[in-house]
């Protein structure tokens, strides 16, 4: 997804003839790209092992976070090859082995990041009903509904980006070129770009903006409304906003990482859809240096969900430690009732 000069890696086979003001770029891309691949691996890979424990499983947001992980884990195997240095060890651009090849490629690509987007759509709805319409909830998630979104969903962006790939990805000088823009399709070309980064970063950021607020807003009132603790009915609903509170706020985490880490990537395309100046084919200095940047940022989307979970849930660290065998389950209501609480509220 680079800029095709420095994708065609058969023609340039010295790190030194890229151009200069691309070098540390590059320098940079050697580092952080597999430093995050390996702590997004591995980070997705043990949430969905603690979502597929006795703790979490029977719970409707564990297969959305489970989704989540999965679509992260296949962006994270994908994003080194996207990179111009991946081709200079190689020797040769693996994705433009094959014209069908390079087409399955961006698919799978834009069909896993839109999938996670979507994700944590679904996860910042399910607490969007927990919190507004508690009495409700376990009849509006359900693990049935949950599948059914998440089936439409998906098959939405299966066909959609099925017939982009078919016309707009093609393997061009040896380069797999994504969205190239082919005679008699340039409008399309266009239309496709807006539509897939609404889809893809926009859409769902506005989404998650709104509804937050709308969540926060809620949480707020109701521990006005709480009256001073005096009988043990004013201590339950106490105890349970407490803990919805702290699941939520784990939540709201992974909502706010997705927009301040991926939405700067999608205003970086409209601009330079604008300027007319196409993202991944100038040599200019200062977009060759901005994409970079935003799509380190869009990859450490992707990276860093797992250590949110960590830092902001007791009940995820709980159910780690257990996982890790440094914790023991308790028979007893205890630990693993508390993550089922946690997570249900």
């Amino acid at each position: 997804m680079e800029d095709s000069q420095a994708l065609n890696a058969t023609n340039r086979p010295h790190f030194t003839q890229y151009p200069p003001t691309s070098y540390a770029v590059y320098e940079v891309g050697y580092v952080f790209v597999p430093l995050l691949l390996v702590v997004g691996v591995v980070g997705n890979s043990l949430t969905i092992t603690v979502m597929t424990s006795a703790s979490f499983r029977t719970l409707p947001v564990s297969k959305m976070l489970i989704a989540m992980s999965l679509s992260d884990t296949v962006v994270n195997l994908l994003f080194p090859f996207n990179k111009p240095f991946m081709s200079q060890l190689i020797g040769t651009d693996i994705r433009a082995l094959s014209s069908g090849g390079c087409k399955l490629f961006f698919w799978t690509y834009r069909f896993a990041k839109t999938g996670s987007s979507w994700m944590v759509v679904m996860i910042s709805f399910e607490r969007f009903v927990a919190v507004w319409f508690p009495m409700k909830s376990k009849f509006i998630t359900t693990e049935r509904n949950v599948y059914i979104a998440m089936a439409v969903l998906y098959g939405v962006f299966a066909v959609f980006f099925g017939y982009w790939c078919s016309w707009a990805d093609r393997v061009i000088d040896g380069s797999c070129v994504i969205n190239s823009r082919p005679a008699g399709f340039e409008i399309q070309s266009e239309v496709f770009l807006v539509f897939g980064l609404v889809l893809y970063s926009f859409g769902p950021s506005f989404f998650l903006v709104i509804v937050n607020i709308l969540i926060v807003y809620k949480l707020i009132r109701i521990r006005k409304s709480i009256s001073p603790i005096s009988n043990t009915q004013s201590f339950s609903r106490c105890t349970k906003t407490a803990v919805s509170s702290r699941t939520t706020i784990m939540l709201l985490s992974v909502a706010i990482s997705f927009v301040v880490l991926v939405t700067p990537n999608a205003v970086a395309h409209i601009v330079s859809f604008v300027r007319r100046k196409p993202i991944f084919e100038t040599t200019d200095p200062v977009i060759v240096y901005l994409r970079a940047f935003v799509q380190l940022l869009e990859q450490l989307n992707h990276s860093i969900n797992f250590a949110l979970y960590v830092l902001c849930s007791k009940r995820f660290r709980d159910g780690l430690l257990i996982i890790l065998r440094f914790k023991k389950t308790q028979n007893s209501s205890g630990t693993t009732h508390g993550i089922h609480t946690a997570t249900n509220s």
